[in-house]
């Protein structure tokens, strides 16, 4: 007997569910076809069925938790304020996700930590956000609202905080007691980042040559 469509579908959305919380914890290799579908009450074949692969299951996953982030990147950059203000909106929007998502670094760091090259739908999007914010320091460079910087390191220089504080709260918890998560923590965390970032970004300084 065929399955309907809707059971269909619930059972595409179930996969993703159990693989995205088997690949945070244990690594795309340490998250088993026999474990995710178990803990998705799918059958054996379900994955290749709806994916075609684990990889394709991993790529699907990584895709809905990283285009949402690509598209708040664009929003923020799009708002109002100088080019500087819009590069700060950007991180902000990146802590708004991650907070949301704290799975999620771990999900997009682990393949590059392995030394294996990410899925292509991973490097379109960060492709798509990197290109936001350096279109953004050129506009700034150009209005003057933003020193003179490499254009390419200066994406990744700008969401390394977001995504090392997310990774590392567990630890500064242990380390320092205090929760990154809690809402005064929270509040802390970003504005310290944005203005440090403001700092090395604003007009005045010399860029490292």
């Amino acid at each position: 007997m065929q399955a309907s469509s809707s059971d269909a579908t619930e059972t595409a959305r179930a996969l993703k569910s159990a693989g995205r919380k088997l690949f945070a914890t244990h690594g795309f290799d340490g998250a088993s076809v026999r474990a995710i579908t178990h803990d998705a009450g799918a059958n054996l074949g379900a994955i290749t069925y709806h994916y075609g692969s684990k990889r394709g299951l991993y790529a699907a996953v990584l895709d809905d938790g990283i285009r949402p982030l690509a598209d708040r990147v664009v929003a923020a950059a799009e708002g109002p304020g100088t080019p500087l203000d819009r590069i700060l909106m950007v991180v902000q929007a990146y802590f708004e996700h991650f907070r949301k998502n704290p799975d999620l670094p771990r999900l997009m760091l682990q393949e590059i930590s392995a030394g294996r090259r990410p899925p292509d739908v991973v490097i379109d999007l960060v492709q798509r956000i990197a290109g936001t914010i350096r279109r953004l320091q050129e506009e700034g460079e150009a209005d003057g609202s933003v020193r003179a910087a490499d254009p390419f390191l200066t994406a990744p220089s700008v969401v390394a905080q977001p995504i090392f504080l997310t990774l590392v709260t567990p630890l500064f918890r242990e380390i320092s007691g205090l929760d990154l998560r809690s809402t005064g923590m929270y509040e802390r965390m970003v504005s310290h980042t944005t203005s440090f970032i403001r700092a090395g970004l604003a007009p005045g300084g010399e860029a490292t040559p």
